[in-house]
């Protein structure tokens, strides 16, 4: 049988990536967090982290985590279902993988729904769609926003609808580098905004409709939604977002859409398969909010 109070401390290691945190976490000192981890891995025969910078899963570390999760949901099950069931006392905890542009659009109110509906902490990676599932694969969330429509084994993939982007800038930038309109050879010549060196979208933005390739382009790096709209407005690049966040510049005149492409990012919502009433509630929370704000995926 597992001794819980060991494989809680190895999970909080895993998940915070540190003893240092995990110990914060759980109240406990460093030592007695590293001591139970290798109490763990001692009773298990194998190592269970990695003790590089930052700390990542073996294998066996992360199935193990997958197992921690599930039972902390079942634990919270039970507890609505059997309120007289002692309690530690600590709010229920959720991990999920969501991408920067949901997190700043539709998302936004998940987090809230949570936690007022099922006194929930959560607990956000964000990374690329393209990039997400790989969280859930690692067992360190139950739930991720991927690209991808196929389920990943263990996991289910529901639609959650389509976010659109455009290309803004600002009227100066508009007139300093389109004058004769948004061609290939006038996007080589003016910088645009990278989210990161996946940044995926921008890449087939340009390369479908312009040709482009990246490297062809000089480009500023920007890890926020919200920055790549500043510095939109602040006439520095050109960039392509996600129709809602450019609304309120494209009212005031900020910014202005010097072409009409758009692009279309299909999302989908992949969770782990597993019997948890909360889980049902956490994944509903999650669909409802992108119906009421995305365009459904067309058949």
């Amino acid at each position: 049988m597992l001794d819980y109070k060991l494989l809680q401390a190895c999970a909080e290691v895993i998940r915070h990536a540190s003893f240092e945190k995990a110990a914060r976490e759980l109240g406990l000192t460093q030592s007695a967090i590293s001591q139970r981890v290798k109490l763990l891995e001692d009773r298990l025969g194998q190592p269970l982290i990695i003790r590089a910078k930052p700390i990542v899963a073996t294998a066996a570390g992360q199935r193990l985590l997958q197992h921690y999760q599930s039972v902390r949901l079942l634990e919270q099950d039970l507890q609505d279902e059997l309120p007289d069931i002692p309690s530690d006392g600590r709010f229920g905890q959720v991990a999920l993988a969501v991408n920067a542009d949901s997190l700043a659009t539709w998302f936004a109110n998940v987090p809230k729904r949570l936690f007022h509906d099922l006194e929930l902490l959560v607990h956000l990676t964000v990374d690329d769609e393209s990039l997400n599932h790989q969280a859930l694969l690692d067992g360190t969330v139950l739930g991720a926003i991927s690209l991808q429509s196929t389920p990943i084994q263990g996991c289910r993939a529901r639609p959650l609808g389509k976010m659109r982007y455009v290309m803004v800038v600002s009227p100066e930038f508009e007139d300093r580098y389109f004058k004769d309109g948004v061609t290939a050879d006038a996007l080589r010549s003016c910088p645009a905004v990278n989210f990161s060196r996946y940044d995926e979208l921008q890449n087939q933005y340009l390369k479908t409709y312009f040709g482009l390739n990246p490297g062809d382009f000089p480009a500023h790096t920007v890890p926020s939604s919200q920055g790549f709209v500043t510095v939109a407005e602040q006439g520095i690049a050109y960039a392509v977002v996600e129709i809602h966040q450019a609304e309120e510049g494209l009212r005031t005149g900020k910014l202005v859409q010097p072409c009409p492409h758009e692009i279309d990012r299909p999302l989908y919502w992949h969770h782990r398969t597993m019997k948890s009433k909360l889980l049902d509630r956490v994944n509903e929370a999650v669909l409802s909010e992108a119906r009421r704000f995305l365009p459904a995926i067309e058949s």
